[in-house]
């Protein structure tokens, strides 16, 4: 998946759905803790959800 209008400080995405044809990004953050603080208040919704680093090129990817 591409980050699509990532702002410049983005450094991570909190992603909804993540391998399926409804994955969409949720929120970017800057730092990978405001990133899991976001994650882990989806998840009391039972909702599916992942954090993934924004590379320089703009691709989402789990590996940090």
């Amino acid at each position: 998946m591409k980050a699509k209008n990532a702002p410049p400080a983005a450094r991570f995405a909190v992603v909804v759905d993540p391998g399926t044809i409804f994955e969409r990004v949720d929120v970017y953050a800057g730092t990978l803790q405001e990133g899991l603080a976001w994650a882990a208040s989806l998840r009391e919704d039972d909702l599916q959800v992942d954090v993934m680093r924004v590379t320089p090129s703009g691709e989402l990817t789990t590996e940090f």
